[in-house]
């Protein structure tokens, strides 16, 4: 039976790299306008930057996961259960998010019509777009389970490749005055720009590069986050280079980035792996559960963020950096244990 400790660590590793890009955010967002230290400015780039391949990678584990010809339970039974799990944590977490702002921002609440709008194109909070990007592709997976049991792995790596070109494409400089093409940001299409990630989730899964390729892909991994730290938001930047593979998560760089992380994992963490001793059951007995909750902590992490800057008990929003590493630490703890909490109740569950 395949190993997927890779899985659970990937996930932990995806949903606090998200925690930290929230904490960090406005910090780096500073330093890049020249409003604080440049010192704290660069170390929360270097702290966001490299982290842009975690929703990509959280789009490829779903794949790994629900794309499983072997283990699909059929379209009703796969829909029931995806429709029960994310419909209602979609419906929830921005209606928790709504009052929150509208009870700690003066002129938040414009009424029910201007919540609802703000939910479809993700103004409500800036994580919330993820819920319906797996919303999205779940639905779309009846139609691709089918032809991914009837096909292989190159069949499913070149289709993966090819749905991935659609968002890199959508944002290079083709248009007829040199912009860019655009991709739709809606409810109903967040999932596009995500397809191929899906799709490469399955078809990478089990893929273990050989012994020799691991530096070359630590390698990668780590010119690529020095990469983007620089060049986001930088003058110094060549144009080229930002019109063409830009600081973003439609980018060339992240999506080899996230590939390279993605396959870095599974050569890693399995068994034999240089890390493979993180994989032992003592280890996944701490590991797995919270695997299994990132979806919790995905949402409520910003909620947390908010009141802890809001109260100032975790600093304003901009911060020096050794207040963003305890922020991060403080977020994550707090987060992951009512999260842990919440899920041993039944009602509370659904939404975790």
């Amino acid at each position: 039976m395949e190993d997927t400790a890779w899985i659970s660590w990937l996930r932990c590793a995806a949903v606090y790299g998200v925690v930290l890009i929230h904490t960090v955010g406005a910090t780096a967002t500073a330093g890049a306008r020249g409003e604080v230290d440049p010192v704290d400015g660069w170390v929360a780039r270097a702290l966001d930057l490299p982290l842009l391949w975690v929703v990509p990678v959280f789009v490829m584990v779903s794949g790994a996961l629900a794309l499983d010809p072997g283990r699909y339970p059929g379209d009703r039974e796969f829909l029931r259960r995806r429709v029960a799990r994310l419909l209602p944590a979609v419906v929830v977490w921005n209606l928790v998010y709504v009052a929150y702002l509208a009870l700690t921002r003066r002129g938040s609440w414009q009424g029910p019509v201007d919540a609802v709008h703000r939910a479809l194109t993700g103004e409500v909070a800036p994580h919330l777009y993820f819920l319906w990007i797996v919303l999205g592709l779940s639905l779309l997976t009846p139609l691709l389970v089918p032809w991914l049991g009837r096909t292989g792995r190159r069949s499913w790596i070149v289709a993966g490749a090819a749905a991935y070109a659609v968002p890199l494409l959508s944002l290079w400089p083709l248009g007829p005055g040199g912009e860019a093409v655009g991709v739709t940001h809606s409810a109903w299409t967040w999932w596009l720009p995500y397809l191929g990630a899906y799709l490469l989730g399955w078809g990478l899964r089990g893929v273990r590069v050989p012994p020799r390729v691991v530096p070359v892909l630590v390698l990668l991994v780590a010119a690529l986050s020095v990469l983007l730290t620089w060049q986001w938001e930088n003058p110094a930047a060549p144009g080229w280079l930002q019109d063409w593979a830009g600081a973003h998560y439609y980018s060339p760089s992240v999506a080899l980035l996230s590939v390279a992380v993605y396959l870095l994992a599974q050569a890693l963490l399995a068994p034999g792996g240089p890390l493979s001793p993180l994989s032992s059951s003592r280890v996944m007995a701490v590991v797995d559960p919270v695997g299994r909750a990132t979806l919790g902590i995905f949402a409520l992490h910003f909620l947390v963020l908010l009141v802890g800057t809001d109260t100032g008990v975790l600093g304003p929003p901009v911060a020096p950096w050794p207040v963003l590493v305890g922020r991060f630490l403080t977020v994550a703890v707090v987060t992951t244990g009512l999260v842990l909490a919440g899920r041993r109740v039944p009602v509370v569950r659904r939404v975790l």
